[in-house]
């Protein structure tokens, strides 16, 4: 009798034991994620400065369709992300650059930017987003929106002062950052 049991405790030994590892394994495996997922929030995201919390900053904002109403495509030129944009690069690019003479009597002439900090961190942002789209990182649309946004803030912040903003923004050494920093940090208030 002792023969016959011994057998089945055998077989039982080896059905339950890859059924209890199978188990562990897959309890482990959610439990990984879960691990996983918090230690990816509880780490600084790219878009934190270790120390400093970033500000929200918030602006009056003006819709701008009656200025981008008056320029003619053909002026504006084209854009890889459409022609609203490519009508707001101009509009920026007005807004935020003059001509001054060198000297009185010269024909030479100089570009002065207002606000270097802003207009340099939007140029930096389209740069990586056309790296990106051509790349195949981030769709045309999400490109588009972002874009849109970041033009938004950048040609109604041109007279408001902007100086604890920009310092905030200088301090930001990575695209993808100021991307955050311009999308979730910033509103207009219409």
């Amino acid at each position: 009798m002792n023969t016959m049991i011994l057998p089945q405790i055998r077989k039982a030994r080896n059905t339950f034991f890859p059924i209890i590892m199978l188990c562990f394994i897959i309890s482990n495996t959610i439990y990984a994620q879960d691990t996983f997922a918090y230690a990816s929030t509880a780490k600084n995201s790219p878009t934190e400065i270790p120390g400093k919390a970033i500000p929200m900053f918030e602006f009056q904002g003006y819709s701008r369709d009656y200025e981008l109403d008056q320029i003619p495509s053909d002026i504006a030129g084209e854009h890889f992300l459409g022609e609203t944009i490519a009508k707001k690069f101009y509009l920026l690019s007005s807004k935020y650059t003059s001509q001054e003479t060198i000297v009185p009597g010269n024909p030479l002439t100089k570009t002065v930017i207002m606000k270097p900090v802003i207009y340099d961190a939007v140029q930096r942002i389209e740069k990586h987003l056309k790296r990106q789209v051509k790349k195949n990182e981030i769709s045309t649309d999400s490109a588009t929106t972002i874009m849109n946004k970041v033009l938004d803030i950048a040609i109604n912040i041109r007279i408001v002062d902007t100086e604890k903003f920009e310092t905030t923004l200088e301090s930001l050494n990575n695209n993808e950052v100021r991307i955050d920093f311009f999308i979730n940090r910033v509103q207009l208030v219409y």
